[in-house]
């Protein structure tokens, strides 16, 4: 190793290239000789493990590490983030695969361009979080025409009187509800049992969820 080294330092010199020994690392795989290779009477530091093109080689020609490291890079990177930025990118992973397959039912490839409403329109669909929205109230309307002695209905409107353990999420599902309620006009639950039982106005209610994306959801889509 060390007269393959001396020949590419001297076939390195000759096309004006210089070896520098600060940055250059030695590792052996499978080797029996662990004999120190200099260069310009400086020892190559030999290593277990380097990067190569943001790829990791060791001494197990494998890939484990490599893949190791990268699943850590994401996991720090993806916990480091906003908690509202994650919840913003997984709406926006949702809605780049939703639109992802309208345009392939419409057969709209690259590089022609549609709009998110346009979309919705041809394929005579409704953005599937307010599909979830809707299918969630449609449930919590059959709970609030329950009894007033049923569990599920105690369960919606009862609240734990300890508080909640050190690093829980502080949106829980029955916040995000309530805040859901009050943006659909209802101030209380007991409002809500009241449109509720009337399930032609219910059913109005639900209806005016299924809207089209918002002014500032409606870009073009390109496929």
């Amino acid at each position: 190793m060390q007269e393959k080294t001396r020949r590419l330092h001297v076939v390195a010199e000759y096309t004006g290239l210089k070896i520098n020994v600060e940055k250059t690392n030695s590792m052996r795989i499978n080797g029996k000789k662990k004999d120190v290779i200099w260069l310009n009477d400086k020892e190559i530091e030999e290593v277990d493990t380097f990067l190569f093109l943001d790829a990791t080689m060791d001494k197990t020609g494998g890939t484990e590490a490599d893949i190791g490291r990268r699943l850590g890079l994401a996991r720090t990177t993806f916990v480091s983030l906003a908690k509202n930025n994650r919840k913003k990118m997984t709406k926006s992973l949702i809605r780049s695969i939703e639109n992802a397959l309208g345009a392939r039912i419409l057969k709209i490839h690259w590089p022609e361009k549609i709009t998110n409403q346009q979309l919705y329109e041809r394929t005579r669909s409704i953005p599937l979080p307010s599909t979830i929205k809707r299918k969630r109230w449609r449930w919590i309307g059959h709970i609030l025409r329950r009894e007033e002695n049923s569990h599920v209905r105690t369960a919606l409107t009862w609240a734990p009187e300890e508080k909640r353990q050190r690093r829980r999420p502080k949106n829980t599902w029955r916040r995000s509800v309530e805040r859901e309620r009050e943006e659909m006009g209802l101030d209380s639950w007991k409002e809500g049992q009241v449109v509720a039982s009337d399930r032609r106005k219910w059913r109005s209610l639900l209806n005016g969820l299924m809207r089209p994306p918002e002014q500032g959801e409606d870009k073009e889509f390109n496929k």
